[in-house]
């Protein structure tokens, strides 16, 4: 696969009307490129850590060269938001359905479980598989090891293997052994509660005070 390739199929595996913020556009290439170069003839890109983690502007110069070419939408709404057009979600479509049953079947995950993930998520389980990704990070508590987690389970690692491609809702994973079902609910409401909690004190750290606020 060439890299116009690659970005096409990656995209397509979101699903129709698929839309992708800079972040993370970013994110699934990234993920692309580390845990399934070998069936994509990659890597294509050359990632490196920044502000939100592994950054190459190389994605962005092939979204707009994709742009050009009719097959990558890009919409100004405040911030870019990417998504395919008709021809380049018929040509990824033809690309993914080329791959092994197994590879597209990961890629699909992948680019949902992107999708579906808050920034903040996001990010944090970028840096829990990839620490060297988080050295430049200017997230609160994203790279720290005092973040706390909405999940009751850890987030699965995309480092755990191709047998684990297809659980990114970890199940997999044991649950805690002995525990009875209402102790794992306290334990899972707790922890929302926690993260509720940290996302309100990173609001309250980003917002700029004007007027009356306090």
């Amino acid at each position: 696969m060439k890299r116009p390739e690659v970005v096409l199929t990656a995209m397509v595996a979101g699903g129709a009307g698929a839309q992708f913020d800079p972040v993370r556009v970013q994110k699934l290439l990234f993920l692309v490129d580390k845990e399934i170069p070998q069936f994509v003839e990659g890597p294509h890109f050359g990632f490196k850590p920044y502000n939100y983690g592994p950054f190459d502007v190389a994605v962005f110069q092939e979204l707009d060269a994709l742009s050009m070419e009719n097959e990558v939408c890009v919409n100004h709404n405040g911030y870019r938001l990417y998504s395919l057009t008709d021809s380049g979600h018929a040509r990824g479509a033809a690309m993914l359905s080329e791959l092994p049953q197994e590879i597209a079947r990961y890629l699909k995950d992948v680019a949902q479980w992107v999708l579906s993930r808050t920034f903040r998520q996001l990010l944090v389980a970028i840096y829990q598989c990839y620490p060297d990704m988080a050295v430049n990070s200017i997230v609160p508590y994203a790279a720290s090891s005092h973040f706390r987690t909405s999940y009751l389970l850890p987030t699965p690692s995309f480092l755990s293997g191709m047998a684990r491609t297809l659980d990114f809702m970890g199940t997999l994973d044991d649950r805690p052994i002995g525990a009875e079902e209402k102790q794992i609910d306290a334990l899972a409401i707790r922890k929302d509660w926690l993260a509720t909690g940290c996302d309100l004190e990173d609001a309250m750290a980003q917002a700029k005070p004007s007027g009356n606020f306090q």
